[in-house]
C-alpha cells in the first residue's frame, strides 16, 4: 500500500487537544524534503501546513512524550483495537512493510507532533477515516536523557 499518493481530503487531521509540537530541526528537514523534485504538491502542502500550525521548539525542549521524526511508537486503532509499532521517518526512508512510516503519509502526518495519550485521526487512500491513540514512545533518538 502506498502512502505517497495523497488526496486533498487527507490534508485534514484532527487531534483531541492542542497543536502539533515539532523540533525546529525536524521542520527544516521536512522543508528540504518538500523542495526535492520527487515531492508531490500534496506533500509540499502538508509541510506548509505543519509550518503554519506547529509549535516549533529546540529539540532539547520538546517534551519527552511527543512523537518526533525517527521516533518508534506504539499506537492503537480505536475502532479495531489493532496495535501498531511504527517508526516515523522521512519519505525516502519509508517502508510500510518494515514498520517505517513516512511522516508525510496520512497516518504519519497525523502522528507527528502528537503526545502520548492523544488521539489523532487520518484518512488513508482507502478513504475510511481511522483514529489512533498514541500508547507509548518506544524509542526517540533525539531524546535528551
Amino acid at each position: 500500500m502506498s502512502f505517497n499518493k495523497l488526496q486533498p481530503s487527507t490534508l485534514a487531521r484532527s487531534r483531541t487537544k492542542g497543536m502539533p509540537i515539532l523540533s525546529e530541526l525536524d521542520m527544516e528537514r521536512l522543508k528540504r524534503c518538500a523542495r526535492v523534485s520527487s515531492a508531490s504538491s500534496e506533500q509540499r502542502t502538508l509541510v506548509e501546513e505543519l509550518e503554519d500550525t506547529a509549535m516549533l521548539l529546540d529539540a532539547a525542549e520538546v517534551p519527552t512524550d511527543v512523537v518526533m521524526v525517527n521516533t518508534r511508537i506504539e499506537c492503537t486503532a480505536l475502532a479495531s483495537g489493532h496495535a501498531h509499532q511504527w517508526t516515523l521517518v522521512y519519505p525516502d526512508e519509508a517502508d510500510y512493510e518494515r514498520g517505517c512510516l513516512s511522516v508525510l503519509s496520512p497516518a504519519g502526518y497525523a502522528l507527528l507532533g502528537a503526545r502520548v495519550g492523544q488521539t489523532v485521526e487520518c484518512r488513508p487512500p482507502s478513504g475510511v477515516s481511522i483514529q489512533y491513540i498514541v500508547k507509548r514512545i518506544l524509542f526517540r533518538p533525539e531524546q535528551v536523557s
